[in-house]
């Protein structure tokens, strides 16, 4: 089991690539997840090179790629573009979104159409070195670990993998444990069902369980933390600290 720390860059919209990777080696992280709406959008060259020596100067690696493309867009030009870019910043993998409507929402013909994108864009994919995972997210084919397994278990390719956190509606130790097989990443954070943010402590209890869930079945996984209270510096740096501690703990 090995679980290497991170955080997502569009966890602070406004900070600078440099602000972002100087925070990040200040939490002792090891990892940034780049956002493709705002720090690095696909093919900017320019981003990409900040990006790529910001993290040599701070000795961090590029954990993902936190694109925005939805199963369903059928546009594989701005998908090659988001694999390009994921790529030139030293990424393995390129986070997208599994559709636009929840579980209970999405029909058997949308389902099969996604199934048939979801193969031939993981193809795509893995020309450029790249995993495919998806979004773990309400509003989602990808909303519990049910309907997540079971189209998993349907790709068929060993590059389609899938994020997971915790949802304020539904039993998160369930759906962990239902999704570890086909794990690449945790996005971590504490908030309520409101979305209002919390330290990360606050959700020392259920956190912990989750590790221990990790722990129990030998998972390794990237934690990229994501969502701070009040946008504040100092709060993440006290929110990574209580990170690297519980997985001293467990």
């Amino acid at each position: 089991m090995k679980f290497t720390t991170g955080m997502t860059s569009v966890t602070f919209r406004e900070k600078s690539i440099e602000e972002i990777t100087v925070l990040a080696k200040r939490a002792k992280l090891s990892e940034i997840e780049w956002g493709a709406d705002r720090h690095v959008l696909p093919s900017d060259a320019e981003a990409i090179k900040n990006a790529r020596f910001q993290m040599y100067k701070n000795e961090l690696r590029c954990s993902s790629y936190g694109s925005y493309y939805r199963i369903g867009d059928r546009d594989e030009d701005s998908f090659r573009a988001i694999c390009r870019t994921a790529q030139a910043l030293g990424a393995g993998m390129v986070r997208v979104w599994l559709g636009k409507t929840g579980s209970e929402k999405t029909t058997d013909d949308l389902r099969t159409q996604m199934l048939e994108e979801v193969k031939h864009l993981a193809s795509v994919a893995e020309k450029y070195g790249q995993i495919l995972a998806f979004e773990f997210h309400g509003k989602t084919l990808n909303d519990n670990g049910e309907s997540s397994v079971s189209f998993l278990s349907e790709c068929k390719k060993e590059n389609i993998k899938t994020y997971w956190q915790p949802l304020s509606y539904s039993d998160n130790e369930k759906n962990l444990s239902l999704v570890l097989p086909y794990l690449s990443a945790v996005h971590v954070f504490t908030w309520d069902d409101a979305h209002c943010r919390y330290p990360l402590a606050d959700g020392s209890d259920a956190w912990k369980k989750y590790l221990k869930i990790l722990k129990d079945a030998n998972v390794s996984t990237k934690l990229i933390m994501e969502f701070v209270k009040d946008d504040s510096a100092l709060q993440f740096l006290s929110d990574a600290a209580v990170l690297h501690e519980w997985i001293q703990s467990i």
